[in-house]
């Protein structure tokens, strides 16, 4: 019997025991528990912002990126069409220089030509001058005539003739 009131007795001190914990430590343990749930929940709340606000930057830098990419296309085709312009009026430029060497060139051609042909024309009265001279000092015959004819055709051969 002492023992079944033993018994009786350590199960009372534990139900009391539990009553007494539970009415002690159940509410604080239960507010920690929520306190610690909302915290978890809130960062799940922050983490899906903050998520959101990541896709949105990612999103505005690709689209930033896109923009740079056609601003840096567009820079180049502006580049190139400007080289090719510049290209374009260098050719032309060199063209209407060698035009106007080229024209140059022929007029000063043209230029010796005829101070050639002046030179051979004035040779060619000095050496008539010079063979009517020697005719009428002779006062030749045919023969002679015919001789200084001949001597006179070769010495304008022997003559060097501009080119």
């Amino acid at each position: 019997m002492q023992m079944v009131i033993h018994i009786v007795s350590q199960a009372i001190n534990v139900i009391l025991l539990v009553a007494l914990l539970v009415w002690l430590l159940y509410k604080p343990i239960q507010n920690f528990l929520k306190k610690r749930t909302e915290k978890i929940k809130t960062q799940i709340d922050q983490a899906a912002r903050d998520m959101a606000t990541a896709d949105t930057l990612r999103m505005q830098y690709k689209d930033n990126l896109a923009q740079i990419e056609h601003e840096r296309v567009e820079i180049l085709d502006a580049a190139h069409k400007s080289a090719a312009d510049k290209s374009r009026k260098l050719v032309q430029a060199g063209q209407t220089q060698a035009e106007g060497l080229y024209t140059q060139a022929l007029v000063d051609i043209e230029r010796e030509k005829e101070k050639a042909q002046d030179a051979v024309k004035t040779q060619i009265i000095l050496l008539s001058s010079l063979m009517a001279g020697k005719i009428v000092a002779h006062a030749v015959d045919q023969e002679t005539q015919d001789r200084l004819f001949s001597e006179a055709l070769a010495e304008l051969e022997a003559t060097p003739w501009p080119k």
